[in-house]
């Protein structure tokens, strides 16, 4: 089982998307990489890159101090395990324990913080995508599309 943590100043981080980066643990405990956290500064982009790294690392597990709501919905909905940690004390041999871990399972989006810039950006008018929006013209969008230079929020 490969868990994902985020990391900064060697410690777990305390906000999941806001980490430097982030350590793959195997079974036995061992780290297995470390890469850098794409979701830092890259915006909705850089979330949808962190959530493939995840799938690329083949992650079943993620243990985390903090996580907003629409992220955990996405790793909820990709079905990866999700379980908060209440310090920031680094131990890959008990992180990577499958068993006996001082953890609270995450089992629905509610379960995460609400985030204020995610609101104040709706309420501005959102990320400047049309989210399967009808235009004016009748066309239809989907997904994730670049509008006015900004990243589509929802991806």
């Amino acid at each position: 089982m490969i868990t994902a943590v985020p990391i900064s100043h060697d410690r777990i981080a305390g906000h999941f998307t806001k980490a430097d980066s982030f350590i793959f643990i195997n079974g036995e405990g061992r780290v297995v990489c470390h890469h850098i956290n794409p979701a830092r500064e890259s915006g909705c982009a850089g979330k949808k890159a962190l959530l493939n790294l995840l799938g690329k690392q083949k992650t079943e597990r993620v243990i985390t101090r903090n996580i907003g709501e629409r992220m955990l919905g996405k790793l909820l909905d990709r079905n990866l395990a999700v379980f908060q940690i209440d310090h920031s004390q680094l131990d890959t041999q008990i992180l990577g324990a499958s068993e006996n871990l001082p953890l609270t399972a995450l089992t629905d989006s509610s379960q995460g913080r609400r985030s204020v810039n995610y609101e104040t950006k709706k309420e501005s008018g959102g990320c400047g995508c049309h989210h399967d929006e009808e235009h004016e013209t009748g066309e239809k969008t989907e997904g994730c599309h670049q509008h006015g230079g900004k990243r589509c929020c929802q991806h």
